[in-house]
């Protein structure tokens, strides 16, 4: 097939194809020791996640060097989050243009050094090459949790939530809004609230918030088997963002993605205890919707709007901004 034959979730699945089905040293019996969650579990209660980003597509010059670092941080810690586990160590490559920026790799560093810091990981080691066109900086982050949550877990009953607001870093994007902007280079996701619900036992499946609500949703629910309704008039929204038509804010929260927050499903008699650790960690808590048995993926009352970035857009479809 040509390139433009093949979307992200394509090029996955290809390459997945072609693995050997399995090691010389087993894996844990769990289906997060399979490809498919926001991290893989490789031994009982630990994790590894891995991101990669591309300057051109994953920054711009919005962003300093400081910011790039930081984010690369945060992006990983997300996914360890989402798997209820806490940050330990991370490796990094890195691949820069000659000649090399002194200026560039020590505002990187230590914007990264700050990262690693905020969320709990210590840098272990890594590798570094010439690059002949832009920027690669990727991170592997692996992290440790009392109970792994994947996403395969949801259940018909179950509420949705998510944490934090929606659309902050597409209204930065798009809208100019400073404060989704700053989040768009500088996410907080709650790593903690993360790691926690999953200490306490009180959710059925978990993932980070990273290509959008409606994506991000229909992957939970077909990994768990089950479907989902939203009540677009419960997404949370900062001033900024609901300040917005309401065509655009509804694009805005489930189409783009940067979010950087826990969506995350559990059963009604856990509204309590949920958020009550909201509070006690500061993090605001919300639900959405409900899991549904029927496969369907639906926003109550309207239709998903389309999603506004794919890295590999499918010939015909168009590409929308670039991140």
């Amino acid at each position: 097939p040509m390139a433009g034959d093949l979307d992200e979730q394509r090029i996955i699945e290809l390459v997945l194809q072609h693995g050997p089905p399995q090691g010389r040293h087993p894996l844990p019996d769990h289906p997060a020791a399979l490809p498919g969650d926001d991290a893989a579990l490789f031994a009982p209660q630990r994790v590894v996640t891995t991101d990669l980003m591309v300057e051109g597509v994953h920054w711009d010059s919005r962003s300093t060097e400081g910011d790039v670092g930081y984010k690369l941080a945060a992006v990983n810690a997300s996914d360890i989050a989402a798997m209820g586990c806490r940050p330990t160590w991370a490796v990094l490559t890195l691949s820069l243009p000659r000649p090399v920026a002194a200026a560039w790799v020590e505002g990187f560093a230590r914007g990264l050094g700050e990262g690693l810091g905020a969320f709990g990981a210590r840098l272990i080691g890594g590798d570094t090459t010439a690059s002949p066109g832009p920027v690669f900086a990727g991170l592997t982050m692996a992290g440790e949790g009392s109970a792994v949550v994947g996403r395969d877990g949801a259940r018909p009953g179950d509420r949705v939530w998510v944490t934090g607001t929606l659309g902050d870093a597409a209204a930065g994007f798009f809208d100019g809004d400073p404060a989704g902007l700053a989040w768009l280079r500088r996410p907080r996701p709650p790593v903690e609230l993360g790691a926690a619900l999953a200490d306490m036992g009180l959710v059925h499946a978990m993932m980070d918030l990273s290509d959008g609500l409606a994506r991000d949703l229909a992957r939970l629910c077909a990994r768990s088997e089950v479907g989902a309704v939203v009540d677009p008039s419960l997404l949370p929204a900062s001033p900024a963002v609901a300040a917005l038509p309401a065509a655009r804010r509804l694009q805005r929260q489930v189409a783009f993605g940067e979010d950087y927050q826990l969506l995350f499903t559990a059963p009604p008699a856990a509204e309590r205890a949920i958020r009550r650790l909201g509070s006690v960690l500061d993090v605001a808590v919300s639900i959405i919707g409900e899991v549904r048995a029927e496969p369907a993926v639906c926003l109550q009352g309207a239709e998903w709007p389309e999603p506004m970035f794919d890295h590999f857009p499918v010939t015909g479809r168009p590409e929308g901004a670039a991140r």
